[in-house]
């Protein structure tokens, strides 16, 4: 007989009211059961116990999870509903003789975070069920933390905790919403489906996760409820009211009419429709998966603590009350005390989304048939030499980071990766453990932790257990129900919460201990799992590292000594560090130098920062001891908070501009020129004379030549992902640093002033309608991008954030150039078919930095492709702010420390955003929106502006607008005529001898209109032209010809307005007839020479407009052509210099200038006869 017969046979049975409302208070047996739902992430189960909590029977089955696109996981509602009854069903008739009736309630425990929308009326589902693993709300998660409400909510919190600690001020100063959370998973669904957005509005939806829709359809709609503990995890929970949190729901634009009821972990939650199962089998408990495996293994007082092993790792330790965490969510709730249902007991949680996933690959890839299998490998501890990292949905709290292993040589077996793949799991169970150790230790004392215990199908594995006993030096208890934690532990609740028992202790004896695991070797495992965690950073990436070989075991290498204790009498010191450099008659070994401070130096330093507090450290340093010799000392605890709050890559940019600038101002003491490079500072003997040879020993080791670590350009070239290498040399830099004040023992130092960028406050570089309108737009753009590694793009999430939220734009500009550069070279090693230039250099050759990724032709003479790939527009707005020696220079100013970063002008800011954003657009073929349109659009005609070609232009436009003003002469009070002189220079030969035909008829004869149109010719190719001092196979030197051109045109300004004030200073006394006869003979001078002052800067500007035209024709001449024409502007240089003095108010030597004009025509006449 099929189960619908036999359920339909029970139906009849229990066909009236009475009947059921009978059956729902009394069983019509003696002995009443408990029904059991554990749904899980890949399957439900279903378990019928006793009362005295024996399984009678029980059922499972698979569940199909569906992955429609990337970071999506969705079970489709009508299987997932399909499913649930079956494995119900099935429970139940493989219990017979038992009946429905002789089930006393049903308990449920369900998965979190995994939520729907239906109709309120109809019940019709809306969505598939979105599960608690789906990361597409990333972008809503991201765009939350990162508003102005919520920053301003944990910085007010920070700044209040000191005054009022309070648990709830503390875990509000580390909020951060998770994807995992409900809230963002509705509104990215509110997002791709806006119908729907307008259904809540009109109450036609209702919302909840897997726990109320369960429940809504087992009552046939009269219920929408959910429980304490499944709705702490939710995002929308506010743990210290025990409600929804009505801030939180309005901030984030959800309508709490959408949210279910809250109850209690027991007790009613309706009754199941008899249509169900055969009988109205009341709801008596709900609780989430993990909070119910606590509850199954007896894990019910304060400091008891249990690892769940089951899909994901899930580390949970008990608190009761509520306390704060420092995880950056707010506290859980475990389940409704037994006592007192209206008050909650609470736990600290942490989890890894990967751990019978992890299995179940291993397995289908052959490291294993059976699980019997793995219990066969030996569970003695011995020092690994392969490590695995499980990282396929990202490592903890890390969604960019990879899998792999790493280690493997010739000898390295099957049972060495399986090994290594089981410790794998161990050291994650262990992360997650230590790190809510603390804070339990913190809030609750360590003297209240009470014992830990393994639960979940994966602890069955004697191996994993062991190593988790070894690193955490626990005795750990696994008890027999291991694998149906959360079934009974949901069944206990159930039985609880309908009065069938009201002994708790009853329960807690049934829940035996089956095996204990003792720490052994604990010094071993310790040290495995050390060097499982220095792996982790070369994972931090889908893709690879650009650290060559080389570079790579420098930045990574660690030694294979383990870190000794520090005694009390092992102090550092600055001679204690020099004592590791391995320096010998060819200078430092930087290899060795670094293997051997890692095996004391590095870790004794980054333990004592990690141990100090912002307060600490600002206490300890900021007196005139450590910091007197510093003019900016507040950088240095900007970057110590940097450092405290995980910010390792800006802490690492920002010091090495701090250092770069404070180390050459000491030079001041000895030299007045400060060298250019940071390398050269160190390397420079003034230095050491200073500081001493064991200091700059050690500065020369970090940011010294290319074999030494070099910190300053592999983070500043783009070369370092997020968190790929430690912070270790980072904090050993800022020790050195803290250490100088006390060397020079308050010596005055000189202050370089910073180079101010404040006129390019009001240059339009972008229009504003051409900026990036907000954060939102900017993290999609990478979020989406193939373009940007993931190892890239947390650090572009940081820019964006310190740009739009902070208006810190000068820090978001360090962060985000180095990314910048990155991209170009990935950009220039395509379109230069040259691969191996991607990563960094070796010692014996240079990186491909972004000077020679810009530049117009590559080392071997070839053109560089990118520049015309990219295009005119591009490359000409990339120059004006990073290349052109008159431009913003950005990249070279910000990271050399010339520019206080503080006073960066958002123009310049905006403009190399968008710069980023118009290479996103275009190589990603991202769908072009109205704004990434405009964009391109804008910079493909963006017309140079700082270019030195371009400034001479300019220069000369403006020097031509103001001749044309120049007031006329007076005519003299005589009315004598002076003769106009003709002007003898002739150059039309001279061009014509290689100009083409179609252009001599503007050489033909000098007048405003042919400068005009001279000017006005946009013929010269900028692009071609990047390198700014770059010699022709002739020798001639363009930047040459372009430096006299801008000197003209600077000192024709002058003359200019020379002659402008004298004519209105003098010229009215003059014709009113009120100046002395000494100062009207003078006048009349001016009158006599002033036609050919005139002249001679018509001359000029024709033969500049003349040469800016015509660049590419004479870069092609014989070199005899182009000197002789350097000449005539040398001449003519001098001319106009002498102009400008002679010219002055105070002298007005007229009849000189006349004399300098006629000497000027004379030898350029001479000249050009030679030509």
């Amino acid at each position: 007989m099929s189960i619908k017969s036999k359920l339909g046979n029970l139906i009849r049975l229990t066909s009236n009211t009475e009947d059921h409302e009978q059956a729902c208070t009394l069983p019509s047996t003696k002995v009443a059961y408990i029904l059991s739902v554990d749904i899980g992430t890949s399957s439900i189960r279903a378990y019928l116990f006793s009362k005295a909590f024996e399984i009678i029977c029980s059922s499972q089955r698979q569940q199909t999870i569906h992955c429609p696109e990337a970071h999506a996981f969705e079970l489709d509602p009508a299987e997932f509903w399909s499913t649930l009854l079956f494995v119900i069903h099935n429970t139940i008739e493989s219990a017979r003789p038992l009946t429905v009736d002789d089930i006393a309630c049903l308990g449920i425990s369900t998965l979190r975070n995994s939520v729907i929308l239906w109709d309120r009326k109809t019940g019709e589902t809306y969505s598939n069920i979105i599960l608690w693993n789906d990361t597409r709300s990333t972008l809503q998660t991201m765009a939350t933390n990162s508003s102005f409400t919520w920053k301003t909510i944990r910085h007010v919190s920070k700044l209040i905790y000191p005054f009022i600690q309070t648990a709830r001020l503390s875990t509000l100063s580390n909020l951060e919403f998770r994807t995992q959370m409900i809230a963002f998973k509705l509104l990215w669904l509110f997002e791709r489906k806006p119908h729907l957005a307008k259904y809540a509005r009109q109450n036609r939806l209702l919302f909840g996760c897997i726990e109320t829709w369960i429940i809504w359809k087992l009552t046939g709609g009269q219920e929408h409820l959910t429980d304490v503990s499944c709705a702490s995890s939710t995002g929308l929970y506010d743990p210290f009211q025990s409600e929804w949190s009505a801030l939180l729901c309005k901030n984030l634009g959800i309508q709490m009419k959408l949210l279910p009821t809250i109850k209690p972990t027991y007790g009613q939650f309706g009754k199941c429709d008899p249509a169900i199962f055969g009988r109205a089998i009341p709801i008596t408990a709900v609780i989430g998966d993990v909070q119910a495996s606590m509850f199954g293994q007896c894990v019910c007082h304060l400091g008891e603590s249990i690892i769940t092993l089951g899909t994901g790792a899930f580390v949970n330790i008990l608190t009761g009350r509520v306390s704060a965490c420092t995880d950056g969510i707010y506290p859980l709730v475990a389940y409704s005390d037994l006592s007192n249902p209206l008050e909650n007991v609470h736990f600290l949680h942490a989890y890894h989304s990967s751990c019978a996933n992890i299995l179940n690959w291993a397995r289908q890839a052959g490291f294993f048939n059976d699980f019997s299998e793995i219990n066969q490998l030996s569970t003695d501890t011995k020092i690994a030499h392969v490590f695995f990292l499980p990282a396929f949905d990202g490592h903890i709290n890390d969604p960019y980071c990879g899998s792999g292993f790493i280690g493997i040589d010739g000898q390295t077996t099957r049972d060495d990766l399986l090994r290594s793949i089981l410790e794998s799991i161990a050291f994650i169970a262990y992360e997650l453990f230590v790190f809510l150790k603390h804070d339990f230790d913190k809030y609750q004392g360590e003297e209240n932790f009470r014992f830990l215990r393994l639960a979940g199908g994966v602890s069955k594995c004697d191996f994993i257990c062991q190593t988790i006993a070894n690193l955490t030096k626990l005795s750990i208890q696994r008890c027999y129900a291991f694998d149906y934690a959360s079934g009974i532990g949901a069944a206990f609740l159930a039985a609880y919460g309908c009065g069938l028992i009201d002994d708790y202790e009853q329960f807690e004896k049934i829940i035996t201990v089956e095996k204990t695991f003792q720490p052994v070797q604990c010094d071993i495992a310790e040290q495995n799992f050390k060097q499982w965690k220095s792996i982790i950073p070369r994972f931090d990436m889908t893709s690879c590292t650009y650290l060559s070989p080389g570079v790579r075991e420098l930045l990574l290498s660690a030694s294979a000594v383990a870190t000794s204790e520090k005694s009390e009498n092992d102090q550092l010191s600055i001679d204690k560090i020099r004592q590791c450099l391995s320096v010998g008659d060819t200078g430092i070994d930087y290899l060795e130098s670094v293997r051997r401070l890692d095996v004391k130096i590095l870790p004794q330093i980054e333990q004592m920062f990690n141990r100090m507090t912002i307060e600490e450290f600002r206490s300890t340093y900021d007196n005139d001891h450590y910091c007197g010799w510093l003019k900016n000392r507040k950088d240095l605890f900007r970057i110590f908070n940097f450092l405290k709050n995980d910010e390792i890559h800006l802490a690492t940019l920002l010091l090495t501009c701090f250092t770069e600038r404070n180390l050459g101002n000491l030079l001041l003491l000895q030299i007045n020129t400060v060298p250019n490079l940071l390398r050269q500072i160190v390397e420079s003997p003034n230095l050491c004379s200073i500081l001493g040879s064991d200091l700059t020993l050690l500065f020369q080791l970090l940011i010294g030549s290319p074999k030494s670590i070099n910190l300053r350009n592999v983070y500043w070239h783009g070369f370092i992902q997020y968190n790929e290498i430690s912070p270790k040399f980072t904090y050993l830099l800022l020790y050195l640093m803290s250490c100088i004040g006390s060397i020079l023992n308050g010596k005055v130092i000189p202050e370089r002033q910073f180079i101010s960028l404040d006129r390019f406050i009001n240059h339009t570089f972008l229009p504003t309608d051409m900026c990036c309108p907000n954060a939102d737009r900017a993290i999609e753009l990478i979020q989406n991008s193939h373009l940007i590694d993931n190892g890239y793009k947390r650090l572009l999430m940081s820019s964006i954030d310190y740009f739009f939220n902070r208006n810190e734009y000068g820090l978001s500009m360090m962060i985000l150039l180095p990314v910048f550069e990155h991209v170009l070279r990935k950009l220039f090693v395509n379109a230069n078919n040259c691969p191996e230039r991607l990563l960094t250099a070796e010692a014996t050759t240079l990186y491909t930095t972004l000077d020679e990724i810009l530049i117009c032709c590559l080392p071997d003479g070839s053109p560089n492709r990118l520049c015309d790939e990219l295009g005119r527009g591009y490359m000409s707005l990339l120059g004006d702010l990073i290349t052109f020696p008159d431009g913003a220079c950005l990249r070279s100013k910000l990271s050399h420390g010339e520019i206080d970063y503080e006073s960066l002008p958002r123009s310049v800011a905006n403009a190399q955003l968008g710069l980023l954003f118009a290479l996103l657009y275009r190589y990603d073929k991202y769908k072009l929106d109205k704004y990434g349109q405009y964009l391109l659009d804008y910079i493909n005609d963006y017309k140079v502006y700082y270019h030195p070609i371009a400034i001479a232009r300019n220069q000369m436009r403006q020097c031509v607008a103001e001749f044309k003003q120049m007031l006329e002469c007076p005519k003299s009070i005589d009315e004598v005529e002076t003769e106009k002189p003709d002007f003898s220079i002739q150059l039309t030969n001279f061009w014509r001898a290689f100009m083409p035909p179609d252009n001599l008829s503007l050489f033909d004869n000098i007048s405003l209109a042919t400068i005009d149109a001279l000017l006005n010719e946009e013929n010269i190719n900028l692009i071609n032209r990047y390198c700014t001092c770059k010699l022709t196979t002739t020798g001639y030197n363009e930047s040459s010809l372009i430096i006299i051109i801008r000197q003209l045109c600077t000192h024709i300004h002058q003359v200019l307005i020379n002659i402008d004030t004298f004519i209105k200073t003098r010229g009215q006394a003059y014709h009113s007839k009120q100046l002395r006869s000494n100062q009207r003979s003078n006048f009349e001078r001016f009158i006599n020479v002033h036609d050919n002052i005139r002249q001679s800067l018509l001359f000029i500007f024709h033969l500049n407009a003349s040469i800016l035209f015509s660049l590419d024709n004479i870069r092609c001449i014989d070199l005899k052509y182009s000197s002789l024409l350097m000449k005539i502007l040398r001449i003519w240089l001098t001319f106009v210099e002498n102009t400008v003095t002679l010219s002055n108010i105070t002298r007005n030597r007229w009849d000189e200038i006349a004399n300098l004009c006629s000497t000027s025509i004379d030898k350029s006449t001479k000249i050009i006869l030679k030509l």
